[in-house]
């Protein structure tokens, strides 16, 4: 019969703490530094999602992790999760959802607002590539100019600086081959 001390050590190994020292992203692992100084050899990490939907989400150095130690082995380890610390916080204290990346973009959403925000840095750009088409359903509000590269279609009347395209009038109509003038 194994000594108990040995089999509390072994249970005591099963998960341990640490923090990553490097990450190699094209092998998808990285190596962690336990409390007791050991650093671990490369180790993967959990991700979402890995069939035939994929989820990439590479832990960074410095980041606190727990990682799984099958009988205690860190040479059969793996990162199972993330701890927040002092030096990465929560990304937020309320009952929302939120991303935050390095560069200081975030995506959140907030369920007792209702509200899905996505907040770039300021050289930040988004690009949705949809062939079949964007559809947006509700009021649309763009602060800023917009440049329509190709035609567009409006069902309801077009106001621009005031004037209707549907109902305004041009004064000094004349018939034949002359210009109206603008209209009022």
């Amino acid at each position: 019969m194994a000594d108990p001390n040995d089999a509390q050590r072994l249970i005591g190994d099963l998960i341990r703490e640490g923090t990553v020292v490097s990450v190699d992203l094209d092998a998808g692992t990285a190596r962690v530094e336990l409390a007791d100084d050991l650093v671990t050899g490369d180790i993967p990490w959990l991700c979402g999602r890995a069939g035939k939907t994929r989820v990439w989400s590479p832990p960074a150095v410095d980041e606190q992790v727990t990682i799984l130690c099958p009988e205690g082995d860190t040479g059969r380890a793996v990162i199972v999760g993330s701890l927040s610390s002092d030096a990465h916080p929560h990304a937020a204290k309320d009952g929302s959802t939120r991303i935050d990346f390095e560069d200081g973009t975030w995506i959140g959403y907030d369920p007792g607002t209702g509200e899905l925000t996505a907040h770039l840095v300021s050289s930040g750009k988004a690009t949705i590539v949809a062939p079949g088409g964007i559809r947006l359903t509700g009021p649309l509000t763009i602060e800023g100019d917009v440049d329509l590269q190709g035609g567009m279609n409006a069902t309801g009347d077009v106001v621009a600086g005031g004037k209707s395209l549907k109902t305004h009038t041009h004064i000094g109509v004349q018939a034949g081959a002359a210009f109206s003038g603008p209209p009022k």
